[in-house]
């Protein structure tokens, strides 16, 4: 593995932004409620229901981040029996890193656009949709950009096939 390769930067890139956002709605979910509500309903005090929908994502977030993490094989677990195998390990497959990140930038361009819809309206706007449109945004980007880069440079090696001898 190279010191620097595309396919770690955004793995443990997303696996960092879910984090963020799940702590922030553990530690203060009545802060998250705030930046979602529109600048002329911030004055009203969040419910349960709100309560408890901000407290449930951010479960929700450190999940994807555990799941990115552990199914695109970023940190090979021996006790994980979809881990790639030592003759695997050597060759630098990773066999559902792809899939993980593909889902993943699903995710990220789903969030974004949700993001996105609340910070081109005036009514809506707030510093966490722009936040929201440029994480999501550059996350996205760069996982496709981990997609398409020649192998040596995404960390996303092939299995190399040998020939047989007869």
């Amino acid at each position: 593995m190279a010191l620097f390769d595309l396919f770690h930067a955004y793995v443990f890139g997303s696996a960092l932004w879910y984090t963020t956002r799940a702590l922030c709605r553990i530690y203060d979910p009545e802060m998250v409620i705030s930046w979602f509500r529109p600048p002329a309903q911030r004055n009203l005090a969040p419910n349960d229901l709100e309560i408890y929908n901000v407290r449930t994502d951010a479960w929700g977030l450190l999940t994807i981040a555990l799941m990115l993490v552990v199914i695109s094989d970023a940190v090979p677990l021996p006790f994980f029996s979809n881990s790639t195998t030592k003759a695997q390990q050597r060759s630098g497959v990773q066999p559902y890193a792809k899939a993980a990140i593909l889902t993943d930038m699903f995710h990220h361009v789903m969030t974004g656009l949700g993001a996105w819809s609340h910070y081109v309206r005036e009514s809506h706007y707030n510093t966490s949709m722009a936040v929201g449109v440029w994480g999501c945004g550059g996350l996205a980007l760069l996982g496709l950009m981990t997609l398409l880069a020649p192998p040596e440079v995404s960390g996303l090696a092939t299995e190399r096939r040998r020939g047989k001898v007869s």
